[in-house]
């Protein structure tokens, strides 16, 4: 099942943000992020102080993508779980 995040772009010259959809079984690892950097090009593209931003590992079949989205790993887990259990509902 795909669930919807918001991915953090980090560019030399510019910052972005993005929808992301991932398959949920294809995460193989969340962290928090805290890389300074990382938190003060957030707070550039108006993103809160209060918000929690988490490194994620998604498998790609031969490879692996390393991404940042604006989702703590709590949240994040609990999409996962709740798409789910909408698939044996």
């Amino acid at each position: 099942m795909l669930i919807k995040l918001i991915e953090v772009c980090l560019h030399d010259q510019r910052s972005s943000t993005r929808e992301l959809y991932v398959n949920a079984s294809n995460i193989v690892s969340i962290s928090k992020e805290v890389r300074p950097r990382v938190i003060e090009e957030t707070k550039a593209l108006g993103f809160s102080n209060l918000t929690v931003f988490s490194t994620i590992v998604i498998n790609e079949g031969a490879s692996t993508k390393v991404t940042t989205v604006a989702h703590s790993p709590d949240e994040i887990q609990k999409r996962i779980k709740s798409s789910k259990s909408l698939l044996k509902g």
